[in-house]
């Protein structure tokens, strides 16, 4: 039984018994900002609209559905990653109150959760707005997405920093964003300790300068010197070798090879 059946279930209960016959549109809506069935839980960084595409797969809903259950109203149309669900401050506590988290808590998972002030203080309201590429978001390791979706999809969508990009636990590193697929990571088992050594590195006080300075170094490593072409290109070997929906296209040096 789905939560909008147990919720107008209690509410017919409520009601004296009348000879009338109950409508098909009081059994599928849901009371605004009532508390959901399921509990989901937010990946770190993951995309409002990926969070919410999520929720809606969980109850085996459209996304529009869900909001329409949730008393949102959703104007245009759209989908991850070229864009983002915006909310009215309304929609914000419908949504935190459908997935049962608090509302700080959410929008701190949700970083991009900002309420959408254009639109009047009282109205649940989302809408779409498109993001320039370079806003878009990238895919999220497949298996931690699954086991947050109640195994009912491995799709999501998350920002994060260049340096936060790899799961060690699942071997997945998420991808350029032109690419719809994560790319696994067990054919160089290097990501993974690198990915380790840069978490303790996190923890020293200038850790954002030195993440900078050795970015630059390695950087120019690669496009002056070439004295490390060769393990790159190993490496690179090894990454194809595991990830058959990539491709390798020859390009002009210093980047003699790049992974599309």
């Amino acid at each position: 039984m789905s939560r909008t059946d147990v919720a107008a279930r209690a509410r017919a209960a409520t009601v004296p018994a009348q000879p009338s016959v109950v409508t098909a549109a009081a059994w599928l809506r849901a009371p605004s900002a009532a508390p959901g069935g399921f509990r989901v839980r937010p990946l770190t960084g993951e995309a409002t609209a990926s969070y919410v595409q999520r929720l809606a797969d969980t109850y085996q809903l459209a996304l529009p559905q869900l909001l329409d259950g949730a008393g949102i109203t959703l104007t245009s149309h759209g989908m991850p990653p070229t864009v983002e669900l915006h909310l009215s401050p309304a929609a914000c506590h419908h949504l935190a109150a459908l997935a049962r988290i608090p509302l700080p808590h959410l929008t701190h998972a949700l970083v991009r959760l900002t309420p959408n002030d254009d639109t009047d203080g009282t109205e649940a309201a989302a809408r779409w707005k498109r993001l320039e590429a370079e806003q878009q978001p990238v895919r999220a390791c497949t298996l931690c997405t699954r086991h947050r979706s109640h195994g009912t999809t491995d799709t999501a969508w998350i920002h994060q920093p260049p340096h936060r990009l790899v799961c060690p636990c699942h071997q997945q590193a998420a991808p350029d964003p032109r690419l719809t697929t994560p790319i696994h990571t067990q054919g160089v088992p290097e990501l993974a300790t690198a990915h380790h050594a840069h978490q303790h590195l996190l923890r020293h006080p200038r850790a954002a300068t030195a993440w900078t300075t050795a970015r630059a170094i390695t950087t120019r490593w690669y496009d002056h010197q070439q004295h490390l072409t060769h393990r790159w290109h190993t490496r690179l070997g090894r990454l194809y070798a595991t990830n058959p929906h990539l491709t390798i296209t020859a390009a002009p040096p210093p980047h003699s090879w790049h992974a599309t």
